[in-house]
């Protein structure tokens, strides 16, 4: 019998009653709704409005909920890596929009670059806990209205995987952007999506019109979206854990009901990104147990609605690579792993996702290991359990080590680290005590040195270069 490990953090009932606090919020209270064209489209199917405030009713919030895929197969354009994607299922992803970047070494941080954002996906790229890769730094000398359609597509260039591309908040990137996933990906991205995008309503409860424009391009083009409701307890969400995912759980259901209503096929992800912030200075701070609990109860959410979720993660408020960042990513990426969540994020970052590093990519790296061995299945048969092994031991006088027990198990059920000291203190002399934070700064460095360039068609680069040109001539 195998046993999947799994956390409820509160009851089903329990749940029940947020899902249906949600959709009261959204009853009573409405969504602000920027464009009177989206107000109308949600008043012709059934909703009400007053003003620019719209009313939920709860068949849409239905039929919306229904549509709902639990499962996705993300496939790179440029090497067919596939990684598929279903409810129950952890997948890891890093964190998206850093502006700093700290030095391997020193420690001390400075504006991200386009070549920053080049190596981080190199490194990515070889790192086998992390499946798909976010836009990890913000390029610095790329002006703002393209920067997401810059990051996007040095992204599909360099990754070896599918992409997670940038949170898009700006509908003239949006445009450029679903025109560059078909360029990469063809026309039927609905079917075959090459990556998923990230599109934010405001709190509280707000869709600002650039962002329905954003939806527009994005969902239509048939991109799997992450819904990123971000409210922040205390200061744009009410200040408890329940309140700020109840909040949150309202502006996901409206974003999603939107995007029913543009496109019932595209698939979307319940994107959680609670926030607690530190109430002495008004900051917002992710090294909190806080953010870690509210994922893990947002996991249980999305699967009581049948969505499949992307939820904070391996987040510190840490802004160094120390044992305060160790220690704040585990508690924080363990509970909603352990809860059954789609994907986790937070992969990279330090200081709030304010800043991130190559060497944070290989610290990460090898504790989502630790986290999937705590997601291991139990299966408690005779060969797991190593009764045969037992019984020529006790009666034959054999050790442990002569059995064939050991050996299959040897790499299988023992943790082997892969950056980290797993030996004693005289080995610990022999390779020179050299620190954690060195050995992975020497380690990502390798990695750049074995990623090998993926190759992409010339044909696609000129559509791409074409692209890029023409969103320059329009933008800036």
């Amino acid at each position: 019998m195998t046993y999947i490990p799994h956390l409820n953090y509160v009851s089903e009932e329990q749940i029940k009653k947020l899902h249906e606090y949600g959709v009261g919020l959204l009853a009573n209270l409405g969504m602000r709704v920027e464009d009177p064209q989206i107000r109308a489209l949600l008043c012709e199917n059934g909703c009400t409005q007053k003003g620019d405030r719209v009313y939920f009713c709860e068949d849409l919030i239905n039929r919306t909920l229904k549509a709902q895929k639990r499962n996705v197969t993300l496939t790179s354009p440029v090497t067919g890596m596939k990684k598929e994607m279903e409810i129950g299922k952890t997948f890891i992803h890093s964190t998206g929009g850093a502006p700093w970047i700290a030095d391997m070494k020193t420690g001390k941080r400075r504006n991200g670059e386009l070549n920053d954002l080049i190596d981080t996906i190199r490194v990515m790229n070889q790192l086998p806990e992390l499946d798909v890769p976010c836009a990890l730094v913000y390029p610095s000398e790329v002006p703002s209205a393209i920067t997401q359609l810059q990051q996007t597509a040095t992204m599909l260039e360099y990754s070896h995987k599918p992409i997670y591309g940038p949170g898009i908040s700006i509908a003239s990137n949006a445009k450029y952007i679903a025109e560059l996933f078909k360029i990469y990906g063809g026309n039927d991205l609905q079917n075959n999506p090459i990556g998923l995008v990230g599109i934010s309503p405001e709190s509280p409860l707000f869709l600002p019109k650039e962002i329905t424009d954003t939806m527009s391009h994005i969902v239509k083009a048939g991109i799997p979206v992450s819904i990123l409701a971000a409210p922040m307890g205390g200061l744009t969400s009410p200040l408890s854990v329940a309140g700020t995912v109840g909040q949150a759980h309202a502006e996901i259901l409206a974003f999603a009901a939107v995007a029913y209503l543009m496109n019932p096929e595209c698939v979307m992800f319940y994107g959680s990104r609670t926030f607690f912030a530190n109430m002495r200075n008004s900051q917002s701070i992710l090294g909190l147990p806080e953010t870690g609990i509210s994922s893990a109860l947002a996991v249980q959410l999305a699967n009581y609605c049948g969505f499949m979720s992307d939820v904070y993660g391996l987040s510190c408020t840490s802004c160094a690579m120390d044992e305060q960042a160790g220690y704040e990513k585990m508690i924080n990426g363990l509970l909603p792993a352990i809860a059954g969540a789609t994907m986790v994020t937070g992969f990279g970052s330090t200081a709030s996702v304010m800043c991130c590093s190559l060497s944070q990519l290989v610290l990460d790296n090898e504790i989502c290991a630790m986290i999937r061995k705590a997601k291991k299945p139990f299966e408690f048969s005779d060969e797991e359990l190593g009764l045969e092994a037992l019984e020529y031991v006790i009666n034959d006088g054999e050790t442990f080590l002569e059995q064939e027990h050991t050996i299959d198990h040897l790499r299988s059920e023992v943790f082997q680290p892969s950056i980290g000291f797993d030996s004693v203190w005289a080995d610990w002399i022999k390779c020179g005590e050299t620190p954690l934070t060195e050995r992975a700064a020497d380690r990502a460095l390798d990695l750049i040195k074995q990623d090998v360039v993926p190759e992409v068609k010339p044909e696609i680069k000129t559509e791409v270069d074409k692209l890029l040109e023409l969103a320059k001539r329009e933008l800036l």
